[in-house]
């Protein structure tokens, strides 16, 4: 004889007949340096850029860590584009600078132990340029100048690392520099919602991101 539900109370017969909920999986967290999201400038010891606001008011602008929670001794400081409401938009890694490069090498080895680095955690890029290896510059002895011109690229890119991370939208890590200054590696972590966040920095600042 079948059992009959009707014999039951109706919240122990809709327990019996319901399988139980599987548990909401929770995409991990990017955190870049040990760096989250939500944090404040003033919690990391950070200096606001160009009157961007006080270190201990962490008002909108940008501004410059020279340490992170978990810092590398690649990065001489971390850039933080912050929007106060919203959090971080995002943090660029910056090495020291490397003067009198002429050929690369000096970068290039700064440059791969980064890339080490940064794919422990994000794993293999979706793009990779490196103009240098093409035929057109074979000849490396203007690589600095070439690479400040902007007349070569190198860099690596990781999109959609919110199919990963649930605070993550994109990551590159690429070399750049300046007359002034030289050569340097750049990683640059944008967390989720970095577009509207760089928007809100620029409507309250009057600067966008990298001025």
């Amino acid at each position: 004889m079948a059992f009959d539900f009707g014999m039951l109370p109706i919240a122990l017969a809709a327990a019996i007949v319901a399988p139980a909920a599987a548990p909401q999986e929770t995409a991990p967290a990017m955190l870049p340096f040990g760096i989250s999201q939500d944090m404040r400038p003033s919690t990391l010891g950070c200096e606001a850029i160009d009157g961007g606001g006080s270190s201990t008011s962490d008002a909108t602008g940008q501004y410059v860590c020279k340490g992170a929670p978990e810092a590398s001794d690649l990065f001489s400081e971390y850039i933080l584009a912050y929007v106060k409401g919203t959090g971080i938009c995002n943090i660029s890694a910056v090495s020291s600078y490397i003067a009198e490069d002429s050929d690369g090498k000096k970068t290039r080895a700064l440059f791969g132990k980064a890339y080490a680095l940064i794919s422990q955690q994000l794993g293999k890029p979706d793009e990779t340029v490196d103009h240098a290896t093409s035929n057109e510059f074979r000849d490396n002895r203007q690589f600095e100048e070439a690479i400040i011109s902007e007349d070569r690229q190198i860099f690596d890119q990781w999109n959609d690392l919110s199919l990963r991370f649930g605070n993550a939208e994109s990551a590159s890590l690429t070399i750049s520099g300046s007359d002034e200054l030289g050569l340097a590696v750049y990683g640059i972590f944008r967390f989720a919602g970095n577009d509207d966040c760089l928007r809100k920095m620029e409507l309250a600042t009057g600067r966008s991101a990298g001025e």
